[in-house]
């Protein structure tokens, strides 16, 4: 059983980019575990790529959506839920891929204009690193993933020029920033402040490390590609 999973969620997807990296994944020797949420799996079918797993309440499909597609490829995994419920659809879709053993969840479409759905797929970064699971949030500009520990990155494998790092649910204490345009030595990020947005990696890898606390990092760029 495959360790990866992509998590196609009901937020804005930009067709070209998400399409080339589903695609990529799929041709890999290990095929991911493919899970779509709700309108995520408006996205798969518009592309005719069929996934594993389908979720959530489909208020966001046209009214019979769900069962006409499911007439159509009777094999997929379904998990209806009512709209009263207690997760979000996104949440519903990780908490499954973890289930089935996924240590890495890549997740599309979970960016757009509905910032609280935006947030909530942050929030779930966190959930996946306190059960020991790598998640990542993807878009053409921007990369998001949540640290608990030390770690190093490879300019050439930065998703874009710039780097910026958040204090997550509080303040991270003994930061020291190696390898970057604005270094820093046993300093400490706040929740309320911008001292470390916009950064650059100077050399050919940089290294973050912190004593305490959780971190949040976004990779960035201005333009895609």
């Amino acid at each position: 059983m495959t360790e990866y999973a992509i998590i196609i969620a009901g937020g804005r997807i930009d067709d070209d980019f998400a399409l080339r990296f589903v695609q990529r994944a799929i041709a890999r020797k290990e095929r991911p575990l493919l899970i779509a949420a709700d309108k995520g799996l408006v996205f798969l079918e518009r592309h005719g790529i069929v996934p594993d797993v389908i979720v959530g309440d489909f208020d966001s499909v046209p009214e019979g959506y769900e069962d006409q597609y499911l007439s159509v490829h009777p094999q997929v995994e379904v998990h209806k839920y009512r709209w009263e419920k207690d997760y979000t659809d996104t949440e519903i879709a990780a908490r499954r891929a973890v289930e089935k053993g996924c240590k890495v969840i890549d997740f599309l479409g979970a960016t757009g204009t509905r910032f609280d759905h935006m947030l909530g797929c942050v929030q779930l970064l966190a959930l996946l690193l306190d059960r020991g699971v790598v998640g990542r949030i993807l878009d053409p500009y921007n990369r998001i993933t949540m640290h608990q520990q030390s770690f190093r990155i490879m300019r050439k494998e930065q998703w874009g020029k710039y780097v910026s790092l958040f204090a997550w649910g509080g303040e991270l204490g003994g930061v020291t920033l190696t390898g970057f345009h604005f270094p820093m030595e046993n300093g400490r990020i706040t929740t309320a402040e911008t001292l470390t947005v916009s950064n650059e990696i100077g050399e050919e890898s940089a290294e973050v490390r912190f004593e305490s606390g959780m971190l949040l990092m976004v990779e960035s760029k201005d333009r895609p590609g």
